[in-house]
């Protein structure tokens, strides 16, 4: 696990002088296999730590995160929400710090980091039980 925890460390490296890169690119830059950092970057961009383009190239979007204040205002509430349970309301936290800022990169972790509260907050809501007499459940 170290490994890549480190990877992502030096891919976040790489971005932040070199943005713009594919993941072969980054690849040879850093000294890793592909797939690694293709399996890296996959998990990065599920998390927001970076965001690609419609050619794959990445970019990373912490850099301007310290100029856009209402953007980490927002991300805090998300963030607490997302720690009390509170998973439609972070989904709307999360949509309201997409629209304070103009950051491509920002914007799409907002994206990704709103369509895993709308997951889990599915995924937790109670599944109906199955009725006895036909063995098939009712929900609207």
């Amino acid at each position: 696990m170290s490994n890549v925890i480190n990877t992502e460390s030096l891919i976040l490296s790489h971005l932040t002088n070199h943005e713009g890169q594919t993941p072969g690119e980054i690849a040879d830059a850093i000294g890793r296999t592909s797939g690694m950092v293709r399996r890296t970057l996959q998990t990065m961009t599920e998390l927001g730590q970076v965001w690609r383009d419609e050619y794959t190239r990445y970019f990373t979007s912490i850099p301007d995160a310290c100029k856009d204040l209402k953007f980490i205002e927002m991300s805090h509430k998300a963030y607490g929400y997302q720690d009390s349970g509170m998973w439609n309301c972070a989904a709307d936290a999360w949509l309201k710090a997409f629209d304070c800022t103009k950051n491509p990169g920002l914007r799409e972790k907002a994206i990704n980091c709103r369509k895993a509260c709308i997951a889990e907050a599915n995924r937790r809501i109670p599944k109906p039980e199955p009725d006895p007499l036909l063995g098939r459940s009712y929900s609207r």
